[in-house]
């Protein structure tokens, strides 16, 4: 598997009723578009919690901060469910 491009997605999120933007980085392979969720790091070897999304909902964002925001609706799991 060979990462091109690693940019960051920022993205609104609701946390218990509080509106909050998260940057979460951002890979791209090809055509398909994934927000890394977590990131383990065992030696030598990386693994990595990936979220595919869809590539065609994101905007480019001129402005300091992400370089993507994403106009789709974005379920990350929550460290306390699992």
């Amino acid at each position: 598997m060979r990462v091109n491009k690693q940019k960051r997605l920022r993205h609104l999120s609701l946390d218990n009723g509080q509106r909050t933007l998260i940057d979460l980085p951002l890979e791209f392979e090809g055509r398909r578009v994934f927000v890394l969720w977590d990131l383990v790091v065992l030696g030598r070897h990386q693994i990595k919690a990936r979220i595919e999304i869809d590539p065609r909902l994101l905007d480019r964002l001129n402005g300091p901060g992400g370089n993507y925001a994403y106009r789709g609706h974005l379920v990350l799991p929550r460290p306390q469910d699992n």
